[in-house]
């Protein structure tokens, strides 16, 4: 009897060990009908295998698994993977009943992520709903050639830092398209160099990050749209194009976060082109999940704080870049708040800085400038037109 004959399918019985066996003996091209599927421990894909799930078809985290639920097996092992493709279905994390942090003997450390691909080459995931993860619903490092597109988010908001898509240096010649749905943390976030704390040791992932594409993300009620973060890597040649919703902290983000104190930070060539973002609004108010989850976790009042004040295109203290270019952003205001649409920040520094085709409409609350310059700019172009 084949291992697909063997799936139950049922939500009920575990299919870890089914799936898994289905990964290994297909030969490379993977299908999983319509059903529920649940799994206790992390499914491994290899080279040169296409998973491809039905639209019906629903991977649930079993309770209290904690655990990565999908990596490439050369992640943690020696070696690298090429040709992976991940199609379709949901992946369902069950954050209500998974607990971040937890230390198993016989698994990794769980930082709450649903796919984790780690040293891989021609990575192609798509048209899948990632659901409810405990923190991140995809972390991809140390790859070249990889697309994510057509991707659906549909978290519960139940916990902190539920990021969206996560690519850590060094990561090179990626695209990321067609995004959607709101996250508790990042949409998608290109981080060169980032760190994790398992209780007893810090852990950091560096590396450059180049060439990425990051077009056609919409959130209603989001948190950040794109964070571009650098601390020790350079992150360079990067576009960001049409960036749609309303954000709670921001738009497009330049961070550095201080992971490594008093490391270089830098970005260069980044062209952010079409931008349509505002600040959610607090009237009418907003699900009590989202204040509640921020509040909790940072301190009370956190929630509105980040509509008030946080900008959307914010360049932090600290951060250094070479060539911007920001064009056509277009902002309608209805949020009462003091955000600034463009913002350096004291201490943050641009060589050159071209603004391009830039409007505001602020609808109930006193309009704010549109570029608060309180860093260096060496070079700054600002033109009217498109």
């Amino acid at each position: 009897m084949t291992a697909q004959l063997n799936l139950y399918g049922d939500g009920i019985h575990d299919d870890t060990a089914a799936l898994q066996e289905l990964i290994d003996c297909s030969g490379g091209d993977v299908f999983i009908p319509g059903g529920t599927y649940l799994i206790s421990d992390t499914l491994f894909i290899h080279s040169n295998t296409s998973l491809k799930l039905a639209h019906t078809a629903i991977i649930r985290l079993a309770d209290d698994a904690c655990c990565i639920m999908l990596a490439n097996d050369k992640w943690m092992r020696p070696g690298r993977n090429k040709n992976i493709v991940v199609e379709g279905g949901t992946w369902d994390g069950n954050n209500e009943h998974q607990r971040r942090g937890k230390v198993f003997e016989n698994k990794p450390y769980f930082c709450g992520t649903v796919m984790r691909f780690e040293g891989i080459e021609d990575l192609y995931i798509h048209n899948v709903t990632f659901k409810d993860p405990e923190a991140y619903a995809c972390q991809i490092l140390d790859a070249d050639r990889f697309t994510v597109e057509n991707i659906n988010f549909d978290f519960n908001m139940y916990r902190p830092n539920m990021d969206g898509i996560h690519i850590q240096g060094p990561a090179r010649n990626g695209y990321v398209r067609n995004i959607k749905g709101a996250t508790n943390d990042d949409l998608v976030a290109l981080n060169c160099d980032d760190s994790y704390h398992d209780w007893n040791n810090t852990y950091i992932t560096q590396g450059d990050i180049e060439n990425i594409t990051v077009d056609g993300l919409y959130a209603d009620n989001g948190y950040t749209g794109v964070r571009l973060l650098s601390c020790g890597s350079k992150l360079r040649n990067v576009t960001i194009r049409n960036i749609f919703g309303t954000y709670r902290l921001f738009g497009v983000s330049f961070t550095h976060h201080n992971i490594i104190p008093g490391a270089p930070v830098w970005f260069d060539n980044i062209n952010i082109d079409g931008i349509y973002c505002s600040k959610q609004p607090q009237d009418p108010p907003v699900d009590r999940r989202f204040i509640d989850g921020l509040d909790k976790f940072y301190g009370e009042g956190c929630h509105d704080w980040q509509i008030r004040h946080a900008d959307i295109i914010y360049f932090e203290s600290g951060v250094q870049c070479g060539n911007v270019t920001l064009s056509n952003i277009f902002r309608y205001e209805k949020a009462v708040t003091e955000a600034y649409t463009i913002h350096l920040t004291p201490d943050s520094s641009v060589r050159r800085l071209v603004i391009n085709n830039v409007t505001q409409q602020f609808v109930n609350c006193p309009e704010q400038p549109l570029f608060m310059n309180e860093g260096t700019v060496e070079n700054l172009l600002v033109t009217a037109g498109g």
